[in-house]
């Protein structure tokens, strides 16, 4: 393990602050120069699995996603909005940073067509890869030791540097972003298991990008269980109305639709869609809203902040979540039809 210096140490904030600048404002290859950079020079100081790189490796992961996303031609957002207070608070809850970064949780796919359309995905999409990404090294990666949970995939390898640098740009973006999260999942769940809600917050966070990840790789079994871990743990941590939850169920149910699984799909839109109406109601009793950690959070944090534009915002995402419950359930009645 390399010594720490002051000098060392210094660069080491300065990358850190640099990239998750990048990342607020989704500059995604900023972001992923900046971050591997960083999480290369924390494991070297700490080691690969040291609680001081959990949230690097997830910032970096995040960063992978998106320089995926940009380069596959994926654009929009899951729950627009909902994204914006999700790390914010987080980081706020871990004593790290008071800014936060924005989420970039993006609405990747389409509805799968019936079979009777030979099942195609929307063409704005673009390709992404069928297979859950597997390991591989990189120059930017710090390699993964004895992972904690014997069913999770081996992280990046830690031999040959110069040949790894020399095949740096062939490694796929998808496959490194789900090695980092998956690297952070296993350091977030050990600093979960000792208790503490800012790990587990954290964690949950992970959990969705790892859902995101394999929506991407159209592995959508997998990205509704890692989707769920994230539920289970954010409807412990959170307010039945908190926008987090209700994004969520969003992307839970971008995940089924995907799948075909079109019962499910209605069942979470609609979960995201009455979690916004029930969050519509707060802000617009004055006395709710007033005691409202949310609405204290961001007056305190952000001077543009009001209540009446989270409420104007609120309003305009409804339509778009009704009309993917009208999507699924024609999709639902067209697949019954053509079954009976």
């Amino acid at each position: 393990m390399a010594e720490v210096t002051e000098a060392n140490a210094s660069s080491l904030t300065e990358l850190l602050a640099a990239g998750r600048r990048h990342l607020a404002v989704r500059d995604w290859s900023s972001a992923v120069e900046t971050l591997a950079k960083a999480c290369e020079q924390l494991a070297k100081e700490h080691g690969d699995l040291a609680d001081q790189c959990a949230e690097p490796y997830l910032w970096y992961g995040k960063s992978l996603l998106g320089l995926s996303r940009e380069e596959s031609g994926v654009l929009g957002d899951g729950v627009p909005g909902a994204n914006n207070e999700d790390d914010d608070e987080d980081q706020e809850e871990n004593g790290e940073n008071e800014n936060g970064e924005a989420e970039e949780n993006e609405e990747n796919k389409e509805v799968k067509e019936t079979k009777d359309n030979d099942e195609e995905i929307a063409e704005e999409n673009g390709e992404t890869e069928k297979n859950e990404p597997k390991s591989t090294t990189a120059d930017a990666e710090p390699s993964k030791s004895k992972a904690d949970d014997d069913d999770v995939e081996p992280g990046p390898s830690n031999s040959n540097d110069e040949s790894v640098m020399e095949n740096e740009d062939d490694v796929d973006n998808l496959q490194l972003a789900w090695e980092m999260l998956d690297l952070s999942r296993n350091i977030l769940a050990r600093r979960a298991a000792q208790g503490g809600d800012a790990a587990r917050a954290l964690l949950a966070d992970v959990h969705l990008a790892l859902g995101e990840v394999a929506l991407e790789s159209e592995t959508y079994d997998k990205a509704v269980l890692d989707m769920q871990s994230c539920l289970e743990i954010q409807k412990e941590l959170y307010r039945s109305d908190d926008r987090r939850i209700a994004e969520t169920h969003y992307q839970i149910g971008l995940a089924n639709s995907l799948a075909s699984n079109f019962e499910d799909a209605i069942t979470h839109f609609k979960n995201a869609a009455n979690i916004l109406e029930s969050r519509i109601r707060t802000l617009e009793n004055p006395t709710a809203a007033s005691l409202d950690a949310t609405v204290k959070k961001f007056t305190t944090a952000d001077p543009f902040y009001s209540i009446e534009s989270e409420i104007k915002e609120l309003k305009e995402l409804l339509p778009e979540i009704q009309e993917k419950i009208q999507d699924m359930m024609d999709y639902k009645a067209e697949l019954n039809f053509l079954c009976a």
